[in-house]
């Protein structure tokens, strides 16, 4: 299989899913076999997140379609005026600036809503949580979850979103 490189007449496909690599990256973030497995993975940490936000102010929605789009976020928190479109990526991370780029995806996945948003009054933000399939936190997601949880309890919430 493709986890032998050095043997030349093996079959290289995926020995779950028939994919014409079995690879590292295509085991842990893109074999069918274990979709259920990333999304259990992502679910707990947004679980986690959900949980530590919902006392510093209103889920007002989880996983669902916002104001008549089809996009849906993981969750939308609502602290006052400010409304926070939270998804959550685990991108696999076999290279410098796959986190960037993760990170730009969902931020242009997620601009079409902000209008609809500032319609309402409302100050959107586009929040996109990064936690690696092989374990990486994204210190960009540092600025965000400061504001509401402590030092401490954000070294321990990072330490158990990477273990998931």
């Amino acid at each position: 299989n493709g986890a032998k490189p050095w043997l030349k007449d093996v079959d290289k496909r995926c020995r779950r899913c028939g994919y014409q690599q079995e690879t590292l990256a295509h085991v842990v973030n893109h074999c069918s076999s274990f979709s259920h497995a990333w999304q259990l993975r992502h679910n707990a940490i947004v679980g986690r997140l959900s949980n530590a936000l919902k006392s510093q102010g209103e889920i007002l929605s989880e996983n669902t379609a916002v104001l008549g789009t089809t996009i849906r976020p993981d969750l939308v928190f609502k602290k006052g005026r400010e409304v926070f479109l939270i998804d959550v990526t685990c991108p696999f991370e076999n290279r410098k600036g796959v986190l960037d780029v993760a990170r730009a995806r969902k931020l242009a996945h997620y601009e079409p809503l902000l209008p609809l948003y500032q319609a309402q009054g409302l100050q959107p933000h586009v929040v996109p949580i990064l936690v690696g399939a092989l374990g990486s936190w994204d210190p960009q997601n540092d600025s965000f979850l400061r504001r509401f949880m402590s030092r401490s309890f954000l070294n321990t919430f990072r330490r158990l979103c990477v273990s998931d």
